[in-house]
């Protein structure tokens, strides 16, 4: 039984990407990574965040054999890949690309489906058959006859993601899978990464999206804008840690100025509200911060509390839309209560702009 057990456990963690020290430019000298490790276990699902240019899709280029690093070593199932990825290595990997349209050419859906395992020296009848699976898996049936020119950019995105399951590959490598698409649409990408995460593929994604990253991973790498790991680790603690992120540029310091008033933020996709009061100095027109205390100058408590109503009024609508956001993700996930919910909060902060509007009025009458 130890034996069994040891041997189930090992087969598990089975380390199938090694990246060690690979660094990459293109022609120019523009470099892309520079001195970038890591692996990859079996089974596991990889997010590598980092603003355009910092060398993501150059880096899921390597990994899939179409370009070659300068320096480093990349193996893959145990093979050294620098000389080419070998041809059962290949029928094992696929990549999506960020456009659609540079992966799709054939004259149908059906077509582009096929086209993976008739490469793979597949039988019609398993070639028909793995062409059925997918467009059932995906959804598409009814897109089966339509040229890739005719879809929608979400059609588009689910057809050629089709086309890389195509080849049942055991590591999947998606560059920005939910760039461009529709609320409905990145919803339904995310429960497909994480029905092919079920299935046990292993799932390499990069993106930029901080959204994602905690439903799709188990493990994220941030690469800097200096093309090399600036952080490592679980997706929530990579979020949390908001110095890396502005440091990665990932994330900017927002800052909203009133002329009495201002408070900055970091926006990600959340609201965490970090408030700084101003001290003005009229004499020399310079503002100085002061944080953990309010100061505004020259005001009357119920002037000060006027404005603050007035900056929350703001913010109240904000968070009233977000709420109907994540309403609309829920509904498009399926998820009808909690679609009900979200739309109850959202409506009922909605109706605090009337109850900020009154507590305004009657502060302006008691100025």
């Amino acid at each position: 039984m130890d034996i069994i057990f040891y041997y189930i456990f090992w087969s598990n963690a089975l380390e199938i990407l090694d990246v060690k020290n690979i660094s990459y430019s293109y022609k120019g000298g523009k470099q892309a990574l520079d001195g970038v490790s890591f692996t990859v276990q079996k089974g596991e699902s990889l997010t590598i965040i980092g603003t355009n240019g910092s060398g993501k899709s150059t880096l899921l280029y390597l990994l899939n054999g179409l370009l070659k690093p300068e320096s480093g070593n990349i193996k893959i199932f145990g093979s050294d890949t620098n000389n080419g990825l070998t041809p059962e290595i290949r029928s094992r990997i696929s990549l999506l690309f960020q456009n659609p349209h540079a992966q799709l050419f054939l004259l149908s859906v059906w077509d582009e489906l096929c086209f993976g395992p008739l490469q793979l020296g597949l039988d019609n009848d398993e070639i028909q058959k793995r062409a059925e699976d997918i467009l059932k898996l995906l959804s598409i049936e009814h897109l089966c006859n339509r040229g890739p020119w005719d879809l929608s950019g979400g059609e588009m995105k689910k057809v050629a993601l089709g086309t890389c399951l195509s080849i049942n590959p055991d590591i999947i490598l998606l560059d920005e899978p939910t760039s461009g698409l529709d609320p409905k649409s990145q919803v339904e990408f995310v429960d497909l990464i994480n029905e092919l995460r079920t299935s046990g593929k292993t799932i390499i994604t990069a993106t930029h999206d901080l959204g994602i990253i905690e439903d799709i991973s188990n493990r994220t790498i941030v690469i800097g804008e200096n093309h090399r790991i600036l952080l490592e680790g679980k997706p929530w603690d990579v979020i949390d840690d908001t110095d890396s992120l502005l440091k990665a540029n990932l994330i900017h310091r927002h800052i909203h100025r009133h002329s009495w008033y201002m408070h900055e933020h970091s926006h990600f996709g959340m609201h965490d509200h970090e408030h700084v009061a101003l001290n003005e100095i009229k004499d020399t027109g310079t503002i100085e911060k002061k944080t953990g205390e309010e100061v505004i100058f020259q005001m009357t408590e119920i002037e000060k509390l006027r404005k603050l109503l007035e900056h929350w009024a703001e913010h109240n609508e904000e968070h009233a839309k977000t709420y109907l956001e994540w309403a609309e993700k829920a509904s498009a996930s399926g998820n009808k209560e909690l679609h009900k919910i979200l739309q109850e909060i959202a409506e009922s902060t909605k109706k605090m702009d009337g109850l900020f509007e009154k507590a305004k009025r009657i502060a302006d009458v008691s100025r």
